[in-house]
């Protein structure tokens, strides 16, 4: 993994992504984290990429087992001039899955067989949802749908969150390897 290892952070840099290894069992999962997205997201329920859509944190926590290695994929954008920081949001996470996307296709190449993205929010590709995804080869879930502490895990990495900072907007993923 060691050589595979360089080659993916290599490819994560070329797509302006900063990147930091991990082992996949120092993800925490927390239940509490769910109730951001429940009680916190103006979104909830809406998007077929979230929570109550998608498998519970509990069958998240078996997956998790299943994998060793993780990446931690964080893109900055500067936001001081934005007027509507919600529109900057959405427009800025939407471009960096994309990014986020290659990455786990090129990886998926590469012989990760099981490689799986962690997007960074809930899915935007569409205006709206309907009863079955219009994109389902796009479909993926944000960590903290299931349970993904990224507080804890960019802090364990000696990395901050700042949820409160308008003037920056970090987007965040996770790259789940075998």
């Amino acid at each position: 993994m060691t050589k595979d290892a360089h080659l993916i952070i290599t490819k994560a840099e070329e797509l302006g992504l900063a990147a930091y290894m991990l082992n996949a069992s120092d993800i925490y999962v927390e239940n509490r984290v769910k109730l951001k997205c429940a009680y916190d997201c103006r979104g909830y329920g809406k998007r077929l990429s979230c929570p109550p859509h998608i498998i519970s944190i509990d069958e998240f926590r078996k997956i998790l087992k299943e994998y060793n290695t993780a990446i931690l994929l964080i893109e900055e954008h500067d936001t001081f001039a934005e007027k509507d920081i919600l529109k900057a949001w959405s427009r800025l996470r939407k471009a960096t899955f994309h990014k986020m996307l290659e990455l786990e296709h090129d990886v998926f190449r590469k012989g990760f067989t099981y490689a799986q993205l962690l997007r960074p929010g809930a899915c935007n590709e569409c205006e709206t949802c309907g009863d079955k995804c219009n994109k389902p080869e796009m479909r993926r879930f944000p960590p903290e749908a299931v349970g993904v502490n990224l507080s804890k895990l960019m802090e364990k990495n000696g990395l901050e969150m700042e949820y409160c900072n308008f003037d920056r907007v970090k987007c965040v993923g996770i790259l789940l390897l075998e």
